[in-house]
């Protein structure tokens, strides 16, 4: 071999020689940098603890002081009211007391008296409705007109009480009605059942239409 030759082929050896060296340097450069794995963390539960057993305390009993018993107390006095029961036919009796002193001209007047039989208080209002009627309680002729202030109050009629009523009387004859003579008297004093009382009572009457009396509102006697 001529020395051109061994001289190349050393530079060659050489070279190929310091190419592995450079790669296996470079393998360890990059070996080196390769990341660590992440350690990976366990999360471990830590039980809790019991709970406490211990009892809670007792209410402790605490004596109430004696309370002071109630005062009696005193009801207050019922209020006394005016009574408001209406009085009917049943709870009246009825009188008829003619006034001779009353009689002139063709008129007359005569009262009638009403009076609480009953054991309690009852009221009349108003002016009665009165009228005449025959043996058999038939009506004769038209109700008498109430006249004067008929007050819109009530007037209270104790038992035995007596209240009058007023009662003008005009002759039929005066008005050239039929006539007739009457065997009662009646006055309706509520506009209700049992409204009506009566008296005997023997008047001349307009067996029509005629309207022959009037009545007034009631007065308290006594």
């Amino acid at each position: 071999m001529s020395p051109i030759l061994r001289r190349t082929a050393a530079i060659a050896a050489v070279a190929t020689v310091l190419l592995l060296t450079g790669c296996a340097g470079r393998s360890d450069v990059a070996s080196s940098q390769t990341p660590l794995p992440t350690p990976t963390v366990t999360a471990t539960a830590t039980p809790a603890p019991p709970p406490s057993s211990t009892p809670a305390p007792s209410p402790t009993a605490t004596e109430a002081p004696p309370t002071a018993a109630p005062e009696p107390s005193v009801p207050p006095e019922p209020s006394v009211a005016p009574s408001t029961v209406r009085c009917t036919g049943a709870d009246l009796a009825l009188e008829y007391r003619p006034d001779p002193d009353a009689s002139g001209a063709g008129s007359s007047a005569f009262d009638l008296v009403f009076t609480n039989t009953t054991a309690v208080t009852c009221t009349l209002a108003g002016i009665p409705g009165v009228y005449a009627t025959d043996a058999d309680g038939v009506r004769l002729g038209a109700v008498a007109a109430a006249t004067g202030p008929n007050p819109g109050g009530l007037l209270s009629l104790i038992p035995s009480g007596q209240a009058d009523v007023r009662v003008t009387w005009h002759s039929p004859g005066a008005y050239g009605c039929p006539v007739a003579t009457s065997a009662s008297l009646v006055a309706e004093v509520v506009d209700a059942v049992n409204a009506a009382v009566r008296a005997p009572a023997s008047i001349e009457v307009c067996t029509d239409d005629t309207v022959f009396m009037e009545a007034s509102t009631y007065t308290l006697l006594g």
